[in-house]
């Protein structure tokens, strides 16, 4: 502030008006002689005045101020002298008058005021990089950096080394690393009096969800993943795993595989397939069945199909897989253990099954006691399980095929079935995979989304307010995370 105004009033005065006006006339050639042999005098007699050093002022504005006081004090012995030399006659004047001795300051050659202002700004920027950089040597009183932020005397200061062969000079790298610590510096000073920027919330409904990157195999976002709750139809996920393990263990063939539909399946209640009692639909048809439409019906007569094939398969039995017929065979007694007394539910051989594989993928917090998702209070898994879960049924060709599938018609001798996807997020980038809901577990949705080679995650949304805020709040949380992958990288 003082040099601004020093320089802004000097910028306004002319010495030599101040000093003598009448030096402004042409002078005679004796007395410009006199006075230039004297100046060369003081020249070489000139010794450098000591300059003051304060906090906040430069050498060169000090010297300044100097030099304005001198040249004060000049211009009013000059004003005496003036009334002095009125009182005499001109000739007098020019004979007697003594030429005007300047001082040491007004003497020397000036520095002009522009360059004077450039290297304050200069000076003046130089000693407030320094005081953020070295806060710890300053004594300013009253410091820019907060005193929590200043670094302990006591702690020892990290030495960067740079290998130059491999990254480059070691001026640069010392370089970098000042500018690195200087940004860092300013980012606490800037947070100290604003605070730190907060971060951007997830404006999503469910109450649990997780978003999982296939290609890092990592999570990147997650609400309460390992909760333990009802998860609605997303149990038919597990259920048309099982299908394809069995399947696949016993070299079967979907395609070939003929069920007749039974009383118990035709009557279930919720979202159905709507498959009529006594009709043959291939194993095949029923899993387009259970995942499109959510067909509760297709899940529980697959259940009794594959818990069938199971029960022969473990007492050695012969079973004709081209028409299952599971009442008659019921009706014929081969669900009936003369041993033990009781009757074999092929449900229950089922869902046994599906404990068991969940135990051997890896599911924590999961039980099964169904295998279609109505409400059950002994039917639960978390986010983290039916992660683990789509990834293993992500491997089968089978299983994408479905569950990207838009539409899906068969004819039966008894009925056309037309089944459309219940997943409004196929058109967007998505290919499935479970949508879900009861009034216990509220509307879930199990999506995957692969649009190129860099884009590839699995999100779990449950619990959500409504139908449609479930597919809404897995668009928000693919963008959270694509977001979030981009900054990362």
């Amino acid at each position: 502030m003082i040099g601004n105004k020093t320089s802004s009033n000097l910028n306004s005065v002319n010495f030599v008006d101040f000093i003598n006006p009448k030096l402004l006339h042409p002078q005679s050639r004796k007395i410009q002689l006199i006075q230039h042999n004297k100046s060369i005098k003081l020249l070489k007699n000139y010794q450098k005045i000591s300059q003051i050093f304060t906090e906040f002022q430069s050498p060169i504005i000090v010297n300044r101020i100097i030099i304005k006081n001198e040249s004060l004090n000049s211009i009013q012995n000059s004003q005496q002298s003036l009334d002095k030399e009125r009182q005499t006659s001109k000739i007098e004047n020019e004979t007697t008058k003594k030429p005007r001795l300047n001082s040491l300051q007004n003497s020397l050659p000036q520095i002009s005021f522009t360059i004077m202002n450039t290297q304050f700004k200069i000076n003046d920027l130089n000693r407030n990089s320094n005081i953020i950089l070295q806060t710890h040597k300053s004594d300013t009183k009253r410091s820019i950096i907060p005193h929590k932020l200043k670094p302990s005397s006591n702690m020892p200061i990290k030495s960067y080394t740079c290998n130059s062969i491999i990254t480059g000079s070691s001026k640069d790298s010392n370089s970098h690393v000042g500018n690195t610590q200087q940004c860092n510096t300013a980012k606490k000073i800037i947070y100290s009096y604003y605070g730190k920027p907060r971060k951007r919330k997830l404006n999503v409904t469910a109450k649990s969800f997780v978003v999982y990157n296939c290609i890092e195999h990592k999570t990147i976002l997650k609400r309460k993943s390992n909760k333990k709750v009802e998860v609605a139809s997303l149990t038919k996920i597990m259920t048309f795993y099982v299908t394809l393990l069995t399947i696949e263990l016993l070299n079967l063939n979907v395609k070939q595989i003929k069920v007749k539909v039974t009383k118990k399946a035709s009557q279930m209640i919720g979202t159905t397939a709507e498959l009529q009692y006594n009709d043959i639909l291939s194993i095949e048809d029923l899993l387009y069945g259970l995942m499109l439409p959510s067909g509760n019906d297709a899940a529980v007569l697959i259940a009794q199909a594959i818990g069938t094939i199971i029960l022969f398969h473990q007492q050695n039995k012969i079973l004709d897989l081209k028409l299952l017929d599971i009442e008659q065979l019921s009706t014929d007694g081969y669900y009936y253990n003369n041993e033990f007394r009781f009757q074999y539910c092929p449900i229950e051989i089922f869902m046994k099954q599906m404990n068991q594989y969940s135990l051997k993928i890896g599911q924590k917090n999961t039980q099964f006691a169904c295998v279609h998702g109505m409400a059950n209070e002994d039917n639960y898994s978390c986010c983290n399980d039916i992660i683990t879960l789509s990834i293993e049924c992500l491997k089968y060709e089978l299983f994408k095929t479905v569950i990207s599938c838009k539409e899906y018609q068969v004819k039966t001798l008894q009925k056309q079935y037309e089944w459309k996807n219940t997943n409004k997020l196929l058109d967007k980038g998505f290919f499935g995979i479970k949508t879900g809901i009861t009034d216990s577990a509220g509307p879930c949705l199990a999506s995957v989304y692969n649009s190129n080679e860099m884009d590839y995650y699995i999100i779990i949304v449950l619990n959500c307010k409504n139908l449609n805020m479930r597919f809404d709040d897995t668009i928000i949380l693919l963008q959270h995370a694509k977001q979030k992958n981009d900054d990362l990288n």
